[in-house]
């Protein structure tokens, strides 16, 4: 806990009655949905398997699949068709006109290759067309992703179940739960303070220096945020930087680490999914401009959409897959 947040905190614990893989980011949950301590899931498949960038694809996958609360089963069973058509790999090309990770074809009325590029756009058309398929939860896997791909070889995805029900764990999936449910947001947020016109006051950089650093400053808002964060449980961030671009030196923007290093995994992705969720969640209450985790950002005109990170590359924090990014108004 920050030195100058004199706070009381009790244990946090995640909650949600699974891992439904990332970016679980909603702000309802099932009422069937208990809270539960999160585990971390043992897998027989080595992540060092796939290299960084069929990794992303792969979380990419299941996020979109957690964010449309597709179950477990779905997700694996895009995973395992993402490994038979594209080896995980986002593809330029293919057979014919097939383009991305499913080799979905703009012919066959998937989309633009533009759209079909995105792995984000890619994996929301399938999920899309698994859910038009009758039954397909108690189909066998290679029979609900023939059903959705239409492949010339309709048995080549068995082969990939264990594998994708390998990597769905280890991305933080439970194959074996009863039900699949998205992470809890961690309770609600003292309201922020408003003008009587329910507008956001002008602030300025004005808590100094700012307690996060023990350098530059932050707004009312800001600083307001990291104590309610910091009461719900989340770990300390840090927020004012004067070389970086946009809300850091101004004060309206903070970092919570989920990981020290790389991209995170298992319960520290979890943790990453239930803050993000927490942030939605309270946006009005506290003044929220945009979030950003795991490759997407939401912002109140457009909810969560994918997030077009301005350096490039395969850093984890440029793609803020290490750590959530907050700004306020």
């Amino acid at each position: 806990m920050n030195r100058a947040v004199a706070l009381v905190v009790g244990t946090f614990l995640l909650v949600g009655c699974c891992l439904a893989g990332p970016l679980l980011l909603l702000t309802t949950v099932n009422d069937e949905c208990a809270p539960a301590a999160t585990t971390s899931v043992a897998s027989s498949q080595p992540a060092g398997q796939w290299n960084a960038g069929q990794l992303a694809n792969a979380r990419t996958i299941v996020s979109v699949g957690a964010e449309r609360r597709i179950p477990v089963r779905g997700q694996i069973i895009a995973l395992a068709t993402a490994m038979q058509e594209s080896g995980l790999r986002n593809l330029a090309g293919g057979d014919r006109d097939s383009i991305g990770l499913f080799q979905q074809r703009p012919s066959q009325g998937w989309g633009i290759p533009a759209q079909i590029g995105d792995p984000v756009y890619a994996a929301g058309k399938f999920y899309d067309k698994l859910a038009t398929i009758r039954g397909w939860q108690t189909m066998p896997l290679t029979d609900a992703a023939q059903a959705v791909q239409g492949s010339a070889l309709p048995n080549a995805y068995a082969k990939w179940e264990d594998d994708a029900t390998a990597l769905a764990q280890q991305l933080g999936a439970d194959p074996g739960s009863a039900t699949d449910c998205p992470a809890a947001p961690a309770g609600t947020a003292d309201a922020v303070k408003r003008n009587p016109d329910g507008s956001w006051p002008d602030e300025g950089c004005t808590i100094r220096p700012d307690p996060t650093t023990d350098s530059g400053c932050l707004t009312p808002r800001t600083w307001h945020l990291v104590q309610q964060a910091e009461a719900a449980g989340f770990p300390e961030p840090g927020c004012y930087r004067v070389d970086d671009h946009g809300e850091h030196p101004k004060g309206r923007a903070c970092d919570f680490m989920m990981t020290s290093g790389g991209e995170a995994f298992g319960a520290k992705k979890a943790r990453g999914d239930a803050m993000a969720a927490w942030a939605v969640a309270n946006a009005d209450r506290l003044g929220l401009k945009y979030v950003i985790w795991f490759r997407r950002i939401w912002t109140r005109s457009e909810g969560w959409h994918a997030y077009n990170n301005p350096f490039g590359g395969d850093d984890p924090s440029g793609w803020h897959t290490n750590h959530v990014h907050i700004s306020v108004e």
